[in-house]
């Protein structure tokens, strides 16, 4: 699905920022937002899932934000807020990620089924007696990707989803999100993580002060030592050590060099 965005204005009471985004396309596939702390990215986030109000207009291939969240929310957007605690509220596990299904009206015996499913492909299917406050802070990172993979909506947008997660859980998160670039969803992510940006090699979006400072793949910004200076910004290890050992294409993952 197709979001387009057209004269997207936001700006918070008191505050100097100000959103700003004349127009800009997201494609199916995964967008990753990255930069600086303050340069409106999480805005931007919440501006496409309708959580905030703002000026200009928003389209999901062709139409407006409000009629397309009408026709339900629960089915068409999936979100995941930077910190879990602000967005787990049930009891236990098995119901954290039951309760959008049952929304829906599924049947019971497909509430069960999908809810399951979804916990095993965490790997949380061991905790779902517990209360998500019990897990740890990764755990419940991944819970709340699961509460939205279960209702597998047309767009996902996910606030630092690989913040706190261990090794093998980004390796996880990565699979996963490889999945839905195959199934042809929507996906856009905010991610400080340079060194993931580069591997997944997907198209990204540099947000500063609010505006798009670049917009492409990964290797023309890492390689842009100007634009890097600009937004603060370092490149992936692996690009520094094989730029370090004067290699004639620095890579930008360790899959390159492989």
């Amino acid at each position: 699905m197709e979001i387009t965005i057209k004269n997207l204005q936001y700006s918070y009471p008191g505050s100097p920022f100000s959103l700003n985004l004349p127009e800009y396309v997201f494609a199916p596939g995964l967008t990753t937002l990255i930069g600086q702390n303050g340069a409106g990215k999480s805005t931007l986030l919440k501006a496409v899932a309708g959580l905030i109000d703002f000026d200009g207009e928003i389209d999901f291939d062709g139409e407006n934000l409000q009629d397309f969240l009408a026709k339900g929310r629960l089915t068409k957007i999936g979100y995941t807020f930077q910190d879990p605690n602000d967005q787990l509220f049930n009891s236990t596990v098995y119901k954290e990620v039951a309760w959008g299904l049952e929304q829906l009206k599924m049947p019971e015996d497909e509430v069960e089924k999908r809810t399951i499913s979804t916990l095993d492909k965490l790997g949380l299917t061991e905790f779902k007696g517990l209360n998500p406050y019990d897990l740890s802070l990764s755990d419940k990172k991944l819970l709340t990707l699961a509460t939205v993979l279960a209702l597998d909506p047309a767009i996902y947008l996910f606030d630092e989803p690989l913040m706190c997660l261990d090794y093998p859980s980004r390796q996880l998160v990565s699979q996963l999100f490889n999945e839905l670039i195959n199934e042809g969803k929507t996906i856009i992510m905010i991610c400080h993580d340079m060194d993931w940006v580069a591997e997944m090699g997907s198209r990204i979006c540099v947000m500063a002060g609010g505006q798009v400072a670049y917009d492409g793949l990964p290797r023309g910004f890492f390689e842009n030592e100007q634009l890097l200076k600009e937004n603060g910004l370092l490149p992936p290890r692996v690009y520094q050590l094989s730029k370090m050992l004067n290699m004639a294409t620095p890579c930008l993952s360790l899959a390159e060099i492989q």
